[in-house]
């Protein structure tokens, strides 16, 4: 019986502590700063000329929970929805040139949440495997500190679970 409850405390213990640092995890400045400039960058560098359909307004949030949210809103009043949690995600590529491309933000199968909103077609849920976003003027250290931040944040989200 003593073993038991002993046991039960360490554990207990040992839970209590990984909780602990899980919820420090991410008020560590470089993290928050990292999110915080790839956020900036995506807002600042995003193209909506590139976008197959007429955009008239985006937003990205990166929030210290890890998730990653990119809204856009058509000119037609249609709103897409994106979202996945920055654990799920697999891989990021660029596809173009300095003066313009596509950021791809692979993800586990079905991690990316997206909703439709004020479609003729009433809204949508689906599940999607990548994010595309359509960028411009992205230099390669751009896009290294992108990636590099997203994996770093990838990791620590992984490392906690």
């Amino acid at each position: 019986m003593n073993f038991m409850k002993s046991s039960y405390f360490t554990r207990f213990r040992g839970v209590s502590l990984l909780v602990l640092l899980s919820l420090f995890a991410f008020s560590s400045p470089d993290i928050l700063e990292c999110l915080q400039a790839c956020q900036d960058k995506l807002n600042l560098n995003y193209a909506p000329e590139l976008d197959r359909v007429q955009v008239k307004k985006v937003d990205f949030q990166l929030t210290k929970e890890g998730f990653f949210r990119y809204r856009r809103t058509l000119a037609n009043g249609r709103q897409e929805y994106f979202a996945f949690n920055l654990s799920q995600l697999e891989d990021v590529d660029y596809l173009g040139t300095t003066q313009s491309g596509f950021l791809v933000l692979h993800t586990r199968p079905e991690s990316v949440i997206v909703q439709t909103f004020r479609d003729s077609r009433g809204n949508i849920d689906s599940m999607a495997n990548e994010v595309r976003l359509p960028l411009k003027g992205m230099q390669a250290e751009d896009l290294t500190q992108l990636h590099t931040c997203f994996m770093q944040v990838r990791d620590k989200l992984n490392f906690r679970n």
